[in-house]
């Protein structure tokens, strides 16, 4: 990968919360078609660091670039980025395809495209059959595809995943984890954040290390284990 020009730069990136230094000073490219990893246990500035680059948190120094371009004071709403959270944030009174339609209906999208774009998500996710169903008729593993093509359903150029394979069974594992092997070979950048090593071992590329806001160990996430 590191022939590979980034796609994604943090340049020296600092985050206070008053007098807490969540992040200090850490520096990480990402290339496009890359699988990176952010690892630490909770606390130690994966989560702020993700927020940065998604544009929910501003640096208190350092610069964010995304495609060689200074994004640090743009919006979330403008920036070829869309996460997908660890708590999925479902919208309860939708059915799966409002839901993945959403961000799409936000930004004007006619009704005839929003309709082909939901029905390819959904069938990428392989939820096809589902999209009448509420959040609460699904399991675990199907509420996180959902969100997982809300996420991809406005076509970003990175998708942030935060703590992806967290509370879900093997199986919607191992699902979740073919579904983000292929979208890195369509050639888009992704960004995890994980606590366990052992998890993402088959799916990264590279890994970063995280401890209370600085940058410990950077390279293959297989020495971690």
């Amino acid at each position: 990968m590191s022939a590979l020009q980034p796609y994604v730069r943090i340049d020296h990136v600092t985050k206070r919360f008053g007098a807490f230094e969540a992040v200090s000073q850490v520096s990480l490219d990402i290339a496009q078609g890359e699988i990176f990893c952010l690892l630490g246990g909770s606390g130690c500035g994966k989560t702020t660091l993700l927020r940065m680059l998604a544009g929910f948190e501003a640096p208190t120094e350092g610069r964010v670039y995304i495609d060689g371009v200074d994004v640090t004071e743009v919006p979330p709403y403008d920036r070829p980025v869309n996460m997908m959270f660890q708590s999925y944030a479902l919208f309860p009174h939708m059915t799966v395809a409002q839901n993945v339609a959403f961000g799409l209906h936000q930004d004007g999208v006619a009704a005839t495209e929003v309709q082909d774009r939901v029905r390819g998500m959904l069938a990428m996710v392989q939820l096809e059959g589902y999209e009448k169903r509420k959040p609460h008729q699904l399991s675990g593993g199907q509420r996180q595809r959902v969100a997982l093509a809300r996420a991809l359903v406005k076509r970003p150029k990175l998708l942030l995943l935060d703590e992806p394979l967290a509370g879900i069974d093997p199986l919607a594992v191992y699902e979740v984890s073919k579904i983000i092997r292929r979208l890195r070979d369509r050639g888009l950048g992704i960004l995890i954040t994980d606590h366990s090593a052992r998890e993402m071992l088959k799916l990264v590329d590279r890994a970063y290390l995280i401890y209370r806001g600085e940058v410990v160990y950077e390279g293959d996430a297989e020495t971690l284990v």
